[in-house]
């Protein structure tokens, strides 16, 4: 009996990228070959020359960049590489520990008990985890928390929350922390704990599977820490 040949995927159109998602790319290229570190400035005429573009493009690829946690703005025109010293990582935490457990309180205030953003983002950070995955698992980790913030249907507590996690998990891809470092399913597992006692209802459960993952978190990211500049 003769096979068939396969048949060939159908021809899709390549998705078109923006002038300011190729710039991003590159920034982050440059900051995954190490040519810019945490802590250095970034000067938009500078890297406009650079790159060839104009200015507001640069200028709209570091609100990108910023978004994602890349870049940080310490006043007027100031823009660096993200750096957190241990202390800026722990005080982070320490307010993240409390916003996250009020997002849980306020899930089950609305009587949500499944969450189809944070279940994929856990999937995926299972597949991860198995696979060594690094930049996956961190995305994959950043919206699982993504999706319990916007179920707890409170905008400002997002909003928040979005000004100030995307950081950490920012500066730790620019210190090239492996988070297979630390034991990744272990990690996912407790994710899926939360989910699981959301869907039971158990939120003294919940908060505090999510309270140790993020005291765990915050003591492995403090190993990373960038010194404090004068």
């Amino acid at each position: 009996m003769t096979n068939l040949p396969a048949t060939p995927p159908a021809l899709t159109e390549l998705p078109r990228k923006s002038l300011k998602e190729r710039v991003v790319e590159q920034i982050c290229s440059a900051i995954a070959r190490g040519e810019l570190r945490a802590g250095d400035r970034v000067i938009e005429i500078t890297l406009a020359r650079k790159l060839g573009v104009s200015q507001p493009t640069i200028r709209e690829a570091l609100i990108e960049l910023e978004h994602r946690g890349f870049v940080e703005r310490r006043g007027p025109r100031k823009t660096f590489i993200t750096a957190l010293s241990s202390g800026d990582i722990r005080d982070l935490y320490v307010v993240r520990v409390q916003l996250e457990a009020l997002v849980i309180e306020l899930i089950l205030a609305r009587h949500i008990t499944e969450i189809p953003q944070s279940q994929a983002s856990y999937e995926r950070m299972m597949t991860a985890a198995k696979a060594g995955g690094a930049e996956e698992f961190y995305h994959a980790d950043l919206e699982f928390h993504k999706g319990l913030w916007a179920a707890s249907g409170n905008r400002a507590l997002a909003d928040i929350l979005e000004r100030l996690v995307p950081k950490l998990f920012g500066f730790i891809q620019i210190q090239k922390a492996d988070p297979m470092r630390d034991n990744p399913l272990m990690t996912a597992e407790q994710h899926r704990k939360i989910l699981e006692s959301i869907r039971s209802g158990d939120a003294a459960m919940a908060q505090a599977t999510m309270r140790d993952s993020l005291r765990r978190a915050m003591l492995e990211d403090s190993k990373f820490s960038a010194p404090l500049q004068a």
